[in-house]
């Protein structure tokens, strides 16, 4: 972007550009302007004793005592990794303000109605933009900007001494090509909770209330709006609108039929002749999603909305509104002279234009430090001997890390312990986020621990169990010992759980004074001797992806917690799952790893997002997504990279996926089995990078070789491993890759749908 004077701060035609360069499909499709409702969550801070690191602890806005109040501790430094599993904000000792159960409420509705609006506008093809909580106040607030715009019309010129303007908000503004601008003012009056439950019908006097100040708060924004694209389309169409998502249309009939005098107020706002076509025009619970299931347009929802929808825009085409017009208007309300920010707990605030930015801001409030109440107190218990259990992202590997820096900090040796090559690289991410704790400490103990990282096999050798017995006890250190042992399964019907358990009974025989932390998705046959912890409360995806992996946790009910409610919502709800399709003249292969065009359109995919672009280009805004960001993922034991001889010569080409990215730019690193088999060091290496993000790439892998690791945008390509997967059928190979591959993803989910075989599969080129 141009620095402050440049010409095209003053050129109205770069401003276009830049819009067109933000949103590339501006005169073909819908955007949401930021893309993601952020939430105000109600954190308190906590302080895990004994590793000299304070946490945000959730916490409900009512019903839980504060944690808050804990003896300040001098703050250790955010080790030096794009995925510290130890991420704390910049200002450790600042106390949130506190939320209210209403805050909770007003999110919750604000995002319920911005997924209902986005719904609407893809399904029937709008050409609009939503902005959603747009202060008024940040209209072409920019410094750098102020030359350019001083001329332009702004909301403090309609300042007076008993109205500000300047000060207000509109909850949304809808540009629309070619309809014009809609107003809409939401009132979350009738959501009795904040979590996604059906609500209670609220009392008809609660309902006017909200409605009287609705309507005056709709009238102020209409006067701003009008005024600031005077200059650009004088005479552009302005509707308005209420929306109450909790509030059906005969409710409102009859609150505005009971109250004469605020039936004419909504009247006249509206521009209805009764109180029935003043209900029509407004958007109510009848034409929504349910609140429990918010995200679910279904066919019936979307046919409802979109009545509403040609009721209230009248399918009125204001023709004067050229291209270049309408990229104006949005590039006065959204371009580069305007905030466009979102809040954050600790009262900064940051720029979220794109989807891209949105991923990148909400998977970085998602890789915070955040616990429990119950982790911080199992945390501060320190028992001896514990295995956690619980479904993928409830902080199990988190909790491994503060307790290893706890043994680290008192002196300790910690080892960590993979006994399976799919449970390597999380083992290499504990070991590696435990030493760059202890490098990045500017005041080390005199005397820390050390960290040793033992590799085993116990799936295909039963002689490894006694090895990893004989190695860690030979560790022994003033009676103790302590492990911490990830992505553990012990489960009796398993050859590898049985030998699991087989080792932690040995060490608990031979080591009165072992102190081992275990952790594992699943919960059935724990060793006796360790006390079972269970983590249910999802704290490292959004809630859209987490609706994708939640299918899996409820239909492979053998052995898994199901997830659980804390009462406090997610940073953010996520965007959409985008998903595409291996399927079409151009797609090869039986499944997506392949397929070179699944290759292309998911680096397609990943450019639109921004991924590898580079520095910022407006300020305040989060760091670009790098391609250490992304996994692609699959169990198709045909995924490999290019295979080469001991003269280097290439004897087996990589798989069209792999290809395919490669043809469009990506740098790709590619971990599959062919490659464990035949280049076994490379691999090894490959792995340690990958467990750290090392290395600035997108990795493509099989699932199961990155157990425990998180990425903020995660691709799923479905696919068969010929040896386990024999006898299962699509539909449990979608639930397993759900369970494993989905479940890595934090914030961007893409999905790439296989169709069922109608023919023989043409060979892959």
């Amino acid at each position: 972007m141009a620095g402050p004077g440049s010409s095209q701060q003053t050129n109205s035609s770069n401003w276009r550009q830049i819009v067109t360069s933000l949103y590339p499909d501006a005169l073909t499709r819908t955007y949401c302007v930021p893309p993601v409702n952020f939430n105000k969550v109600p954190y308190a801070r906590g302080t895990v004793h004994g590793t000299g690191h304070s946490a945000l602890v959730l916490h409900p806005p009512s019903g839980a005592a504060p944690v808050h109040n804990v003896p300040p501790v001098s703050q250790r430094p955010v080790p030096p990794s794009r995925y510290s599993l130890l991420t704390q904000e910049p200002d450790p000792q600042a106390i949130p303000d506190n939320v209210q159960e209403s805050d909770l409420r007003d999110d919750f509705a604000q995002n319920h109605m911005m997924v209902n609006l986005q719904e609407l506008g893809n399904s029937r093809h709008e050409v609009m933009f939503i902005l959603s909580q747009l202060s008024f106040g940040n209209y072409l607030n920019q410094p750098a900007y102020a030359a350019a715009t001083a001329q332009l019309p702004r909301p403090s010129q309609l300042d007076t001494k008993k109205t500000k303007y300047s000060d207000g908000e509109a909850d949304f503004v809808l540009i629309h090509r070619q309809h014009g601008i809609l107003i809409g003012e939401l009132k979350s009056v009738g959501k009795s909770q904040a979590c996604s439950q059906n609500p209670q019908p609220p009392a008809d006097a609660d309902v006017a209330k909200r409605v009287t100040k609705a309507v005056k708060q709709l009238d102020r924004s209409e006067t701003v709006v009008r005024h600031l694209v005077s200059d650009v389309s004088p005479g552009l169409t302005v509707r308005k609108a209420l929306f109450l998502p909790y509030v059906s249309t005969e409710q409102l009939e009859r609150v505005l039929d009971n109250d004469p005098q605020l039936k004419q107020a909504v009247c006249r706002s509206l521009g209805a002749g009764s109180a029935a076509e003043a209900s029509q025009l407004c958007c109510c619970s009848d034409q929504l999603s349910q609140p429990a299931s918010y995200w679910h347009g279904t066919p019936a929802v979307l046919s409802q909305l979109s009545t509403w929808w040609q009721h209230r825009m009248a399918c009125s085409v204001y023709t004067l509104l050229t291209d270049d017009k309408y990229l104006d208007i949005v590039a006065r309300f959204v371009g580069p002279a305007t905030t466009v920010s979102v809040p954050c707990y600790n009262g900064v605030r940051v720029e979220v234009r794109t989807a891209g930015q949105a991923v990148a801001e909400l998977g970085r409030r998602l890789a915070l430090l955040v616990l429990t109440l119950q982790q911080l107190d199992l945390m501060n218990r320190n028992p001896r001997l514990v295995c956690l259990t619980g479904p993928p992202g409830t902080g199990k590997t988190v909790a491994l890390v503060l307790q290893g820096l706890r043994w680290l900090l008192q002196g300790h040796d910690v080892q960590v312990v993979s006994t399976l090559y799919t449970s390597r690289a999380a083992s290499r991410m504990i070991a590696g986020q435990l030493g760059m704790a202890l490098s990045a400490d500017p005041t080390p103990p005199p005397t820390p621990g050390s960290i040793a990282l033992h590799h085993y096999d116990f799936h295909n050798r039963e002689a490894d169990v006694q090895q990893a017995v004989t190695d860690l006890v030979a560790r022994v250190k003033d009676g103790q010992l302590h492990v911490l042992l990830d992505e553990a399964l012990f489960a009796g019907s398993d050859v590898y759980g049985q030998r699991n358990t087989t080792l932690v009974g040995r060490l608990a025989e031979s080591v009165p004074g072992l102190h081992l932390w275990a952790a594992g998705v699943y919960h059935t046959d724990i060793p006796p001797s360790l006390r079972p912890e269970p983590l249910t409360v999802p704290l490292r995806c959004a809630p859209s992806v987490l609706r994708e992996v939640q299918t899996a946790v409820d239909r492979l009910t053998a052995g898994i917690h199901n997830y659980s409610d804390s009462g406090v919502p997610a940073p953010g709800d996520g965007l959409r799952v985008i998903r595409l399709s291996h399927h079409g003249n151009a797609h090869t292969g039986r499944w997506p790893a392949e397929c070179r065009q699944c290759g292309k359109e998911v680096a397609a995919e990943l450019r639109r997002l921004g991924v590898g672009s580079g520095g910022n280009s407006l300020p305040n805004s989060p760091a670009p997504l790098s391609y250490s960001d992304v996994f692609i993922l699959t169990q198709s034991s045909e995924l490999q990279d290019d295979i080469e001889d001991d003269a280097g010569r290439v004897t087996s080409r990589a798989s069209g996926v792999v290809r395919g990215l490669r043809d469009e730019g990506l740098p790709v690193c590619v971990l599959g089995e062919q490659d464990w088999r035949h280049n076994r060091a490379r691999w090894e290496r490959d792995v340690d990078d990958v467990a750290v993000a090392a290395t600035d790439r997108v990795t493509v892998t099989r699932y199961d070789w990155l157990q425990g690791l998180e990425r903020r945008v995660v691709v799923m390509l479905p696919g068969r491993d010929k040896e386990v997967d024999e006898g299962l059928s699509d539909e449990e190979i979608d639930l397993y890759d759900r369970l494993s591959a989905a479940s890595r993803c934090t914030t961007q989910l893409i999905m790439v749908d296989v169709p069922p075989v109608t023919t023989a599969p043409s060979t892959a080129t």
